[in-house]
């Protein structure tokens, strides 16, 4: 390679272990490039050297660097970019140093005999040791050729490898003062690096993934810690339907001892790294293999495991999966099949390689009733079947079947936990300090976290902004902007005052199979507050608003109110009666699509002992451990405190996600 190639002169520069190399370039008067500057801060062009590095054909003195990366399918040198090599002149001013000081001087190369250099004399500097060649009298050059949009992916070609390799000496490029970005080119979330000692000797492992498919072999680079190449090898990945594009880089000192090492050609022509023959250094090499090895699965495994999760996620997108209930065992049996599915596809890829549709369906239902029945634990058998498994990875997924099964039972029984949690600290906010419990501060803080309470089907309700904007044009309606009397004493001013709604919104079906939206509005009154026919006439009112409203004016949606109180007169009871032959627990009141139930706290924490009852009998849940808890938790507060303090112990809760 010649110092007049562009890389040549960007490898001098870290040859010279240049941290910053810097191009920059200049305008001429008609718009085009006057000089293109390759800038160094390395130690500079040795004064003694010069006949070496400037001899014949101009050939590196090192050539240290001399290996490439052939990271993309285009392995061009980036078009007009190499044509630096027709330059008419070429100078280096350079500054090294030289018994104790730092001495500059020039050296110019002419086009007319690129043999022949001059050399100006040393002079004594200030300046730090480094090398900037200029290149003039550039031609069929232009000045957008050299911007970093240029350059950068013709850069990161040749020297993305080196500048991850040494980012801990935050080596880099610049172009016109623009770092040129490795990351572009190499995915940093699974390259990883080992250092390690074997037998006394250090050794630096790089293990670097590509972000695009290269051409080449998968290699293994051996090098000295100069970065000079001794030798190379393949790795032993050979599977093509994961895009796990990487080459390994191993530096170490004992790569230098050229009486101890040599190269040897396989039978595909690849060099290969070798030892003389002695047992102590066969063994050594076996070692050195083995940290590779485990390098690369454990690059590999981080890898999988971010592809496995998208690949799940797009077989959700694709509805692949089958359909689960929003219950507690529907999202556990979910979450099940999605663990599972992740370690199929990192075990092998290829299971789920260009599936049709109906195929890939198919196959996840198959796999979704194995873990529901009683062959779960023969499913191993039948994936060895399929895929060949190391004893490392049959033992790995057979710990992920017992895992995600005890996984299953662990999440249930703190997600019954958690919801008992709630309860207990709300039944207490609503029966034990009511003189001290208000619907905005505490109820409706509880609530809106915890839609669950009125039913399993609502635990996936949202909050609906529409609603909220219709429930806040509705009050202003009926009370306008002025505030409250501030002559009405606090009772008068509840009374007054509308009370919290709640507004969320849930996608269903109705009983034709048809999708639509169920819409909860949940009415909360502070818990001295009795549920009375003047309470239920607010609501009933805010009903007939929001049926008048046009964007709620729709067959395919469903309203249900719910006015929730610690006790109802015999007007609500009297409605009750009225209402149950439809055979819905508190309905008080339904036309069209709307429903209004009238309900006790009693009725809805009854209602959720008795949906919870089989697994709070069947996983042993300790009530009353879970009542003790919440005693202590409170300590000695009273009151107003003791309400605060049960609010915020309702509010964390652990959720299944999926």
């Amino acid at each position: 390679m010649k110092p007049t190639d562009p890389f040549a002169l960007l490898n001098n520069g870290f040859e010279a272990n240049a941290t910053t190399i810097s191009i920059t370039h200049t305008i001429n008067v008609l718009g085009g490039i006057e000089e293109i500057c390759i800038s160094d801060n390395g130690s500079g062009i040795c004064f003694e050297t010069i006949q070496d590095t400037f001899g014949a054909f101009l050939a590196s003195q090192k050539n240290a660097l001399s290996l490439k990366i052939k990271s993309k399918v285009n392995q061009g040198k980036g078009g007009r970019f190499a044509g630096f090599s027709f330059a008419n002149r070429i100078k280096w001013d350079t500054v090294c140093a030289e018994n104790g000081k730092n001495v500059q001087y020039s050296i110019s190369v002419y086009s007319e005999n690129k043999n022949e250099y001059e050399v100006t004399e040393k002079a004594l500097t200030e300046r730090s040791t480094g090398t900037t060649v200029i290149i003039g009298n550039v031609d069929q050059i232009l000045p957008e050729q050299v911007t970093i949009l240029a350059l950068e992916d013709t850069l990161l070609k040749e020297f993305a490898w080196y500048l991850y390799l040494n980012k801990e000496r935050n080596v880099e490029i610049l172009v016109n003062g623009e770092r040129v970005d490795y990351t572009k080119y190499i995915d940093t979330r699974f390259s990883a690096k080992k250092d390690l000692l074997i037998d006394g000797i250090g050794l630096k492992i790089d293990v670097v993934v590509w972000k695009e498919k290269i051409r080449e072999k998968f290699c293994i680079y051996f090098m000295n810690l100069e970065g000079v190449l001794k030798g190379r090898d393949t790795t032993s990945f050979n599977r093509n339907t994961v895009n796990f594009n990487h080459s390994v880089f191993v530096r170490s000192l004992c790569f230098d001892r050229d009486s101890d090492t040599s190269l040897t050609t396989d039978d595909s022509g690849n060099e290969q790294i070798a030892f003389d023959d002695q047992p102590s250094n066969r063994t050594f090499l076996r070692k050195v293999k083995k940290e590779i090895q485990e390098a690369i699965d454990d690059a590999l495994t981080a890898f999988l495991s971010a592809q496995a999760t998208k690949a799940v996620q797009d077989m959700m997108d694709r509805e692949s999966f089958p359909t689960f209930s929003d219950d507690i065992p529907g999202q556990l049996q979910k979450k099940d099949l999605m663990t599972v599915t992740q370690e199929l596809y990192k075990l092998d890829a290829r299971i789920f390689y260009k599936l049709k549709p109906i195929q890939e369906k198919s196959l996840l239902g198959f796999i979704n009733l194995l873990l529901q029945s009683e062959e779960r634990e023969n499913m191993l058998d039948i994936i060895e079947s399929i895929v060949s498994l190391t004893p490392e990875q049959r033992k790995g997924f057979s710990d992920i079947l017992k895992r995600t099964q005890l996984g299953n039972i662990i999440d249930t029984i703190q997600f019954i936990e958690d919801r008992y949690k709630v309860v207990e600290a709300l039944k207490q906010v609503v029966f034990d300090y009511t003189d001290y419990a208000n619907e905005r501060d505490h109820v409706q803080k509880i609530v809106e976290q915890h839609y669950w309470l009125f039913g399993e089907q609502y635990n996936l309700v949202t909050a609906d902004q529409r609603m909220q904007k219709a429930l806040a044009n509705y009050l202003n309606i009926l009370y306008g902007s002025d505030a409250p009397d501030a002559t009405l004493n606090p009772d008068q001013e509840e009374m007054r005052r509308m009370d919290i709604f709640l507004c969320g919104a849930r996608k269903t079906e109705d009983s034709v199979g048809d999708e639509i939206q169920e819409n909860l509005v949940i009415e909360l009154k502070a818990p001295k507050v009795v549920l009375t026919k003047k309470v239920l006439r607010q609501i009933e009112d805010y009903m007939d608003f929001v049926r008048k409203q046009p964007q709620f004016n729709t067959q395919l949606c469903r309203w249900r109110f719910i006015a929730v109180c610690n006790n109802v007169d015999d007007d609500v009871r009297a409605r009750y009666a009225t209402n149950q032959t439809k055979g819905k627990k508190g309905l008080v009141f339904s036309v069209e699509n709307y429903e209004l139930y009238a309900l006790t706290w009693a009725d809805v924490f009854k209602s959720f002992e008795l949906r919870h009852s089989f697994l709070l009998k069947k996983l042993k849940i300790d009530q009353e451990a879970i009542e003790k808890d919440i005693s202590q938790q409170l300590g000695n507060s009273t009151g107003r405190e003791a309400v605060n303090n049960l609010t915020a112990l309702a509010l964390p809760v652990s959720m299944i996600s999926g």
